[in-house]
């Protein structure tokens, strides 16, 4: 075909039309897609969570809230094919039969909000509701200032619910005598499901529902102005009917009911002073009046001591133990006669205390209602005294069903624990029906009872491996467990000055016949008797594909892994951080079956007591962790939730896996978490968090949040942060410069490799011992434009003999084995504490630092943070101390305010030092002590 001059032109023309065309196109479309707008703060108060997540024991009825963290939520209710939304519903219970939901429901935010505006006193709060909601009525009941309520395991019928007493009118009665004659108790309301039907008891002080729903039984109180009556009634939720079984002059409680609901026991003293001396009582339903069963003169029982109303009283399953406690009978204590000022007042330390004097003052109310369990036996009337003043712990197996149990001493290493960390402890062997005690271990931590009893099971830290004796009476001889296995059960990845863990146990086969224990990919197969060899149930697929598999145990009440049923494992990929789902059985040695494996991070899966469904979630940096229902193979999944749609709205992060060769040779690991729509030929600021391993959360979803002390990792890449959390491992006595050899040469690979980091803007960000690690880092190196630190140590020489005054113990034990890793006390190793403190080296500092150390701190000592502060404030260095009054390490989770505020200056300070923006007033000018409360300086 000729083509002419003209011709081209004409198609020029027709390419230049078409072009404008499609550039036309293009931009409507681009014009109808929503533009994503930046976090703000405002935006914390709507964003949900999901909570209190529950299936029916058939699967027919899920439940769950949806709830903002700040405002009224909601309780999701999945039944009958449709889906209800209950405002403000709260701790919601379903009901055995699956007709009917029992939940609380809140009272709304502004009400409360208002109520603390106006002063009202803690016990005039507006109060909770009860709803239920039955569901063929397809209404809700509704009681006013609930207190409590509980339904039965099965049968549920009646809803048993405690109300605020009400007051009976009496326009001739004073205030005075009013609250002269007020009773003891609460309004106990038994509302039938059926029928509507409701029974009312007053001055109840307490009640217990059996298990099986057959019946409730209830304790009330009358007083006048001289006696208390303690009376005990039961009743029968099948007829209706109530019977009072106790009757008397003096204070009854602690009542409690077998499995059956067939047997019942509780506690009665008929003293008039205060400083009661306790009787067990024990009865049955058949029988008319209960029995005492054990006082302060019962044969058997340690001389001054009587049954205890500070512990716990339990039925074994089987019915045939009466669990309790005893303790020293209180004394009455004398009139105190001597003024309070003639009276010293101070604590007096001694260096052969077991403990240090702060833990002693922490732990001193609890001391003083210490108790020593003990137990009944029903079917004999023998009682047996198990705890005493040295073996004070007994852990009981098959549900109390065994006549065997396990006891402890800390006694003989608790003084050292100060400096060691350790929690050692000798045990023993108790025959329940004897009493008697064997000592078959001494200076050990990690010690088991099988579940039937057959087998002690311990793991020797000397040596890394797992032991086994026998518990009956033929020769005991020890059996080495994992030995001679040529892989490690210890975590293999430890890098602290101490001994490392074990990965644990998965669990036991019926009647103890084999043990399931972890290495760090796997599952061994493993006879207690020693005779077979041992084998790796998983055919070693998890070391294989680097994939660690561990048990899953979908029935709470299980005692031991079933081994002729499939059963599924987890399973977390340390290549890739994906995980998922595996299928196997116990009873043959091969490679586990694929169900679910993907990039997300899945929640442990809740299964249907009687039915095969299970609920789970899964997450990742982008999706929220909805939750989904599904079969037991993952199949059929469902998605029931979408708490927060309004997340398409936001620009977000995404994260990626970033891999570096250190300083010294080795390869690590970190995130890397960028803004949504980002663009690589653009640069960006970036913020490096640390506090040890954190790549393993890549698949983590963070919802924008107010910070308790650290950085969000959606909230900072969605206002234009990159966001680099690097992997650290440590060599003993060099903490400080093995995170400088971690971090420093992670941001040298990431400046190197991409020129989309801002090498000019850059910070740091960590808490506690990442605080500490920041405070370092600014020593070593000036490559950051900004830092903040909470809650640092500053200056090991003083912290190593410093308090936690959370917990009233020693530091010691931090630096010389733990976390702060030196390896040695301060006199062994002086240097090496010196080196690793910032403030030794503050005239190094040209970094501006903003920290946070709060003055009720404790974890580390709030002196730690002012040591910091004064040092860069005599030096003349850019330096900022937030303290929040009374808050503790981090911010505590209900300090609204103060978590907003922090999130804010936070992110004004890096704002100022990484993007420019100007400084705010409590930065340039600070905010005085007269202004406080008035001047927020933002």
């Amino acid at each position: 075909m000729f083509v002419t001059e003209t011709h081209f032109k004409l198609i020029n023309v027709m390419r230049q039309y078409i072009t404008v065309i499609f550039m036309l196109i293009g931009l409507t479309g681009m014009s109808q897609q929503p533009v994503k707008k930046p976090l703000t703060f405002d935006d914390y108060n709507s964003w949900k969570t999901l909570v209190n997540k529950q299936i029916s024991d058939n699967g027919k009825v899920i439940s769950y809230e949806v709830n903002p963290q700040k405002g009224d939520g909601i309780l999701v209710v999945h039944h009958s094919g449709r889906i209800d939304s209950l405002k403000r519903g709260a701790d919601a219970q379903i009901s055995p039969e699956e007709n009917y939901i029992v939940f609380k429901i809140k009272q709304p935010e502004d009400s409360i909000r208002k109520a603390k505006i106006d002063k009202v006193k803690k016990e005039n709060m507006p109060a909770d509701s009860l709803g239920i909601f039955v569901f063929k009525h397809d209404s809700v009941v509704v009681y006013p200032e609930i207190k409590s309520f509980k339904i039965p395991e099965e049968d549920g019928n009646w809803i048993a619910l405690t109300l605020k007493a009400t007051e009976l009118k009496d326009t001739t009665k004073t205030k005075e005598k009013k609250k002269k004659d007020k009773q003891p108790g609460d309004d106990l309301v038994l509302f039938n499901t059926t029928n509507a039907d409701t029974t009312v008891f007053r001055n109840v002080t307490e009640f217990f529902y059996s298990k099986p729903g057959n019946n409730i039984l209830l304790i009330s109180q009358m007083e006048d102005s001289v006696n208390t009556w303690s009376k005990i009634r039961m009743f029968d939720t099948k007829t209706a009917t109530v019977k009072t079984v106790f009757d008397e002059q003096g204070w009854a409680k602690k009542i409690i009911s077998d499995e059956t609901g067939s047997q019942y026991g509780f506690l009665y003293s008929a003293d008039t002073i205060k400083e009661k001396i306790y009787k067990l009582y024990y009865g049955t339903v058949e029988e008319t009046n209960p029995e005492m069963i054990v006082d302060s003169y019962t044969s058997g029982i340690p001389i001054g001591w009587s049954p205890s109303e500070n512990g716990r009283i339990w039925f074994s399953e089987d019915g045939t133990k009466l669990y309790f406690c005893t303790a020293e009978s209180p004394e009455h204590a004398p009139k105190d006669t001597i003024p309070e000022d003639e009276k010293p007042k101070l604590d007096i330390w001694n260096w052969k205390d077991l403990t240090l004097q702060p833990q002693q003052k922490l732990e001193a109310a609890e001391e003083k209602k210490r108790t020593y369990q003990a137990v009944f036996f029903t079917e004999t009337h023998k009682y047996i005294q198990l705890a005493d003043v040295n073996i004070k712990n007994v852990s009981t197996i098959l549900k109390g069903d065994a006549d065997i149990a396990l006891g402890s001493d800390e006694t003989p290493y608790l003084r050292a624990s100060s400096w060691t960390g350790e929690n050692n402890r000798d045990y023993y062997l108790i025959d329940l029906r004897s009493g008697i005690k064997n000592q078959v271990l001494t200076d050990q931590s990690y010690v088991r009872l099988s579940p039937a009893g057959k087998y002690l099971i311990w793991y020797n830290d000397s040596d890394s491996s797992y032991y086994a004796k026998s518990t009956g009476r033929e020769k005991k001889d020890t059996i080495a467990l994992t030995k001679k296995i040529p892989v490690s059960f210890y975590d293999e990845r430890h890098d602290s000055p101490s001994d490392p863990r074990p990965y644990g146990v998965a669990g036991w086969a019926d009647d103890d016949r084999f043990v399931f224990i972890y290495d760090r990919y796997d599952i061994w197969k493993i006879d207690p008797t020693g005779e077979k060899v041992p084998v790796n149930i998983s055919k070693a697929f998890g070391r294989r594909n680097n994939t660690r598999l561990r048990y899953v145990r979908l029935d709470r009440e299980e005692e031991f892994i079933p081994t002729d049923k499939s059963i599924i494992l987890s399973a977390f990929d340390e290549r890739t951080m994906s995980s998922g789902y595996f299928k196997t059985t116990f009873n043959a040695v091969k490679d586990p079956k694929l169900l679910l494996v993907d990039k997300y991070s899945f929640s442990t899966p809740v299964k249907a007591k009687k039915a095969d469904k299970i609920i789970w979630t899964k997450e990742d940096v982008k999706t929220f962790p909805d939750l989904w229902v599904s079969d037991l193979d993952f199949g059929q999944a469902e998605r029931l939730s979408d708490a927060n749609p309004q997340q398409k709205n936001y620009i977000w992060a995404t994260v990626e896996l970033v891999e570096w060769t250190t300083f010294t040779g080795e390869t690590l690991q970190g995130l890397l978490y960028k803004p949504e729509y980002f663009n690589p030929d653009k640069k960006y600021p970036m913020i490096v968090y640390f506090y040890e391993r954190s790549s393993e959360t890549m698949h983590s979803h963070y919802i924008p949040y107010p910070s308790r002390s650290t950085i969000n990792r959606t909230f900072y890449p969605s206002n234009g942060y990159l966001v680099f959390i690097p992997d650290i491992t440590y060599k003993t006595g060099y903490p400080g410069q093995s995170a400088y050899n971690a971090i420093v040469s992670g941001v040298n690979y990431l400046i190197n490799t991409f020129p989309f980091v801002d090498k000019e803007k850059m910070g740091l960000q960590g808490q506690s011992w990442g605080g500490y690690q920041t405070v370092y880092l600014i020593t070593q190196t000036d490559m950051f434009a900004a830092a903040m630190g909470g809650a640092p140590v500053s200056n090991m020489t003083s912290a190593y003999g410093g308090i936690r005054w959370g917990s009233g113990m020693s530091r010691m034990f931090q630096y010389e084995h733990t976390q702060s890793r030196i390896g040695g006390t301060l006199w062994e190793k002086p240097l090496l504490y010196i080196e690793n403190s910032p403030v030794f080296h503050a005239p190094k500092i040209n970094t501006p630092l903003l920290m946070m150390h709060n003055d009720d701190d404790g974890a580390v000592p709030w002196y730690q943070g002012i040591e910091m502060f004064v040092a860069m404030r005599r030096l003349n260095k850019p330096a900022w101390m937030l303290s929040y009054n009374g808050e503790p390490h981090n911010l505590n989770a209900t300090s609204w305010a103060n978590r907003v505020d922090l999130s804010k200056r936070m992110f004004q300070f890096f704002n100022h030092y990484l993007k420019g923006k100007p400084m705010p007033e409590w930065m340039e000018k600070g905010v005085p002590a007269i202004e406080k409360g008035e001047n927020l300086g933002y």
